[in-house]
């Protein structure tokens, strides 16, 4: 017989399954958390990655590990207590920094930008209904430009550049392309105004304020914002290297918009960090001979990673990014998280307040092929965390079939570039036995779900994933908070596809008769069409040894390579001019020459349409 409770009644079986469903559990955490290393070991292996770092916290448990190589080059085994890059993740401490004086009341986060730094150079068409306040910066919804290959790589950048001077080459970096506040565009620069207003408003530079007054009360003793590299003199030999794919090390690089992605830590730190985020931002520790105590206020905590102007947010979307953090539907667990990617570095940290769990993970390699998620998801598989309610999926949406077409970016996060988001990464919607199909110029088609109004959820994801607007002049919009994407005429895409076809037919043409054409008159071809043509083609080959020539650093300086490729930019439409002239101007003129003269036009076109995108001249220093 078993044995009846203290009142004589018999243990319910209920009870039997619930406790032992409940050891079960425990049981297989311990297991999951046991083999983690061992997992991480095998992922970094087959993803081809050096090493990792890592941190989780579980109730203010805190549990850090490593694996892999500090060094693949001298095989050093990568310690829990390594320094890493975290690039990126730095922006989430630069806003806890801007929302620390905020809550002294030394910033209004609603107030405009230029009111603090009336100097910037900000183009703003929207100005006298909508300008670009503080809170813009962190959300990321200034409608400012991302960075410029000046910003970012260039050989005159040191750790002492100062931050103003990373808007003073070309004040364009700083023009809203948006109405600010509507939409999230990712944005570099924007952040590095932030560490420019911290400098500002504290009369430091940002790096010793925060360091100070963020760091030093957080108890993050082994992390800085100052810069940090494994060479030198003043080389930290607790820094672990950083690796590009292939395994090869490579050092720190000094970047001009530091503050959106400079920053070294341990995982220790960050699992101290993680701890006050999952806070509501007080009771923190003596700021030491400062004698002060850090607060931020406890509605600021609670608003990070909650989107609060956009389009998307206000129709309904939750999914976005906030003050700093986003939230991030992985891992089978909604939480606020930041990622991070830097010269030799990715990382990603993710806290998730209501269970008081989060965990960090920084990886010591820069790869174009590697899954990262595979390694983030497998940390957070060791905290066991919970999944939300999913919601119903059988909702119509009113008036869906607006919706279908081609889409593109609206705005593209690199403006630069933008010509390359048209023809590379449109998106076609159309609706498939109740479902709204996602299918990329370039990937896999993805399948979203209707939840009601019109909202929308992926297939791996537990709440609303994106959202169906209309923008203020009525053009169809699909966001998932992160990036917007506008209905166009499929003619502009197929236009431009087009343009770069015959340009490509045109050139190939050009080439082969050229080359032909020196073969058989030496130097004199170049009198003739085909021989003007073809020099105007083959100088853009001209760079290219100059550009490997030179350092990456100096991809947006004014170097020989840059000024190079820009006169040679110039030179391909002079060229197809001055040989469609010729052609023009010969008498009599054969078949051949026709073919020749139609595809200098070919060639030419496709110029004009460089130009309108602003990508000719190609001056990469701008």
């Amino acid at each position: 017989m078993s044995r009846s409770l203290k009142d004589g009644r018999r243990p319910s079986p209920g009870l039997f399954r619930t406790i032992v469903i409940i050891c079960a559990g425990v049981v297989s955490n311990v297991a999951a958390a046991a083999s983690l290393p061992e997992d991480m070991s095998t992922m970094l292996e087959q993803e081809g990655l050096a090493g990792a770092v890592w941190a989780t916290v579980d109730h203010g448990q805190i549990t850090t590990d490593a694996a892999g190589y500090a060094n693949m080059a001298d095989r050093t085994p990568m310690e829990s207590g390594a320094r890493v890059h975290v690039g990126s993740v730095a922006k989430s401490l630069i806003a806890t920094g801007i929302l620390h004086l905020a809550s002294k009341g030394r910033i209004d986060l609603d107030a405009p930008i230029a009111g603090y730094m009336p100097g910037l150079p900000i183009h703003n068409p929207w100005a006298s209904q909508s300008r670009v306040t503080v809170r813009h910066l962190l959300d990321h919804t200034s409608g400012f430009d991302d960075a410029r290959l000046w910003q970012m790589f260039s050989t005159d950048i040191s750790p002492d550049t100062p931050l103003l001077q990373a808007f003073k080459r070309s004040p364009q970096v700083l023009t809203a392309r948006v109405r600010p506040g509507t939409r999230f565009s990712y944005s570099n620069s924007g952040y590095a105004l932030l560490g420019l207003l911290i400098e500002t408003i504290t009369g430091d530079r940002y790096e010793n304020y925060l360091d100070t007054h963020l760091l030093r009360p957080l108890g993050m003793t082994s992390s800085t914002f100052h810069f940090t590299t494994q060479l030198g003199a003043t080389a930290d030999m607790a820094l672990a290297w950083g690796h590009v794919d292939g395994g090869k090390p490579v050092a720190a690089q000094p970047v001009m918009l530091r503050p959106a992605g400079q920053f070294t830590t341990t995982a220790a730190d960050m699992a101290r960090y993680a701890t006050f985020l999952i806070s509501d931002g007080t009771g923190l520790m003596s700021e030491g001979t400062g004698g002060g105590e850090m607060i931020i206020a406890p509605g600021l905590m609670a608003a990070r990673g909650v989107p609060h102007t956009t389009e998307a947010r206000w129709n309904g979307l939750m999914a976005g990014y906030g003050l700093g953090m986003s939230t991030y539907d992985r891992f089978g667990a909604v939480g606020k998280c930041h990622s991070g990617n830097i010269l030799g570095f990715a990382s990603m940290l993710c806290v998730y307040p209501a269970e008081q769990k989060a965990f960090f993970v920084s990886l010591n390699t820069d790869s174009e092929t590697a899954d990262y998620s595979r390694l983030y998801a497998r940390v957070a598989a060791a905290l066991d965390l919970m999944a939300p309610a999913i919601p119903d999926s059988d909702l119509p949406i009113a008036s869906a079939k607006n919706w279908e077409g081609y889409h593109i970016l609206a705005p593209s996060r690199f403006d630069s570039f933008r010509l390359l988001d048209v023809m590379f990464n449109y998106q076609r919607l159309n609706w498939n036995s109740g479902k709204l199909v996602m299918t990329p110029a370039n990937g896999k088609p993805r399948s979203l779900r209707p939840i009601g109004e019109r909202l929308l959820s992926a297939d791996d994801r537990n709440l609303a994933s994106h959202v169906l607007m209309l923008s203020e002049d009525d053009k169809p919009l699909i966001s998932d908070g992160f990036r917007t994407y506008e209905k166009v005429n499929p003619a502009l895409i197929f236009g431009l596809w087009a343009s770069a076809m015959l340009c490509a037919g045109g050139m190939a043409w050009l080439l082969a008769c050229g080359s032909v054409a020196f073969m058989k008159h030496g130097a004199n071809a170049i009198r003739r069409t085909e021989g003007m043509a073809f020099i105007g083609i083959a100088s853009l080959l001209v760079p290219t040894p100059l550009f490997l020539a030179q350092p990456l650093m100096a991809l947006g300086d004014m170097t020989v390579a840059s000024m190079t490729l820009a006169a040679a930019s110039v030179l391909l439409p002079v060229s197809m001019l001055a040989a469609h002239t010729k052609v023009i101007q010969t008498k009599n003129r054969s078949r051949m020459e026709t073919f020749h003269g139609l595809a200098t036009i070919a060639v030419f076109q496709f110029c004009l349409i460089l130009w309108y995108w602003d990508l000719m001249p190609l001056t990469l220093w701008r």
